[in-house]
């Protein structure tokens, strides 16, 4: 019995994630993921959709936007069952939510589809397995990457079909490596390969470099600001920042105290949860304009999202701490191209205006992804005889699947392509 992979996005792309595994022979499916991506002018990309009526179960591997920003579409006029673990679930609602309040006019869903998904979500654990009808069962294992990411196996008549999500197999504060090991072997791997072509610094050299950071910009008498994605990047850095326990007041602002509360919740999710347990009792939780207005005005470290200082509590940070050079603003995020991090990093301008940042910037590398000699051990380990590389710009993509091709580490390389379906 034959079946295919079906490229909904994610193709030659990183983002916009959504892949659908059927069998040849019937419409009906499984969506791996239904994620969004953002144009330019910081719009909406959805991924390509699939009709409802046809598919059996949506599992989502986490819940970063870029993997479920689609999915709610999916009930506007059905009603599949959904699959996550429970601090996805947790998760998603936060970010869905605030997608909608950013993004609603371009959005063809609402927040009653997000609720209808949110509703139809069964929560899985790691090592479970489900029956999700035309011959196939799913099982899950951690994929590192954040808190609650999980690899998927489909068993499809004799078949082991792997989706990685995101992926990451070292050791941080916040996680633990994939469950790599646990595994085996599979016949078909769908892999994201975002830093297929890079490789990271030691994790222990960028917690040092940051620390070295901090210490020179206190020594001025400084501010910090860390910007900081909400998910998993704000807790690793709060949690070195306990470790290290500095000497001045340290804040966190933005939707990273949400977050940091779901993973407190869910901490057999994180590798060590009494140190970001500390972080969050110790720490200055930001809960309004008044602490807000507190935190800048004295030597302090400020980990605030967002991220990519598009917006919230960061941008407003920027603003008040940017135009002195006793202070420093530390990026531990990837910096989008157009995003005003990226901007401060390639022009040192302060965002919407040609007036220069004056305050130390610095970007350190903090990625939740494996990198190239991680991902190709991972191939080697799961052994396949069909990799299908997604999650990967076009270059990365070959230059990854080159690497795989001269280690023999798979049978069969395909750089997915949206729109193609790849009979397995």
């Amino acid at each position: 019995m034959k079946y295919s992979v079906k490229i909904l996005g994610g193709g030659k792309e990183v983002g916009r994630l959504s892949v659908l595994v059927r069998r040849s022979n019937s419409p009906k499916g499984v969506l791996l993921d239904a994620g969004v991506n953002f144009d330019d002018e910081d719009r909406p990309v959805f991924a390509a959709t699939y009709p409802p009526k046809y598919v059996d179960a949506i599992i989502l591997s986490h819940a970063h936007l870029d993997h479920i920003g689609t999915a709610p579409l999916y009930f506007i006029s059905g009603s599949p069952k959904v699959y996550a673990t429970r601090p996805t679930k947790q998760m998603a609602k936060l970010m869905l939510e605030d997608f909608l309040k950013l993004n609603g006019y371009y959005s063809p869903y609402e927040h009653r589809e997000v609720k209808a998904l949110l509703e139809n979500t069964e929560t899985v654990r790691y090592g479970q397995k489900i029956a999700l009808g035309n011959d196939m069962e799913a099982e899950f294992y951690s994929a590192g990457h954040i808190p609650g990411s999980m690899i998927t196996v489909l068993n499809a008549n004799g078949e082991r079909i792997a989706f990685t999500g995101d992926l990451n197999n070292i050791e941080t504060k916040l996680m633990k490596p994939a469950h790599i090991d646990l595994i085996g072997k599979v016949d078909v791997l769908i892999m994201e390969a975002t830093y297929g072509t890079t490789r990271h610094p030691p994790r222990e050299k960028a917690e040092k470099r940051l620390i070295s950071i901090i210490e020179e910009t206190i020594d001025k008498k400084g501010t910090v600001l860390i910007p900081a994605f909400s998910i998993a990047r704000g807790q690793e850095i709060m949690m070195i920042l306990a470790k290290y326990d500095p000497p001045v007041p340290v804040y966190v602002d933005g939707m990273i105290r949400q977050i940091t509360e779901i993973f407190l919740e869910n901490s057999d999710y994180i590798n060590n949860p009494d140190l970001l347990r500390k972080a969050y009792e110790n720490f200055n939780i930001v809960r309004g304009w008044r602490d807000r207005n507190r935190a800048w005005k004295h030597p302090s470290i400020i980990i605030a999202s967002a991220g990519m200082l598009k917006g919230g509590p960061s941008l407003y940070y920027l603003k008040r701490i940017g135009r002195n050079p006793r202070n420093a603003v530390v990026m531990v995020s990837f910096q989008a191209p157009g995003s005003p991090g990226r901007r401060i990093l390639e022009e040192g301008l302060m965002p919407d205006t040609e007036e220069p940042v004056k305050a130390r910037v610095e970007w350190l590398d903090f990625s939740s992804h494996a990198d190239r000699d991680v991902l190709l051990d991972v191939v080697k380990k799961l052994s396949p005889s069909k990799l299908i590389i997604v999650h990967s710009e076009a270059d990365v993509a070959e230059g990854f699947a080159k690497t795989v091709e001269l280690e023999e580490a798979a049978e069969d390389v395909i750089i997915a392509e949206n729109e193609k379906e790849y009979e397995i």
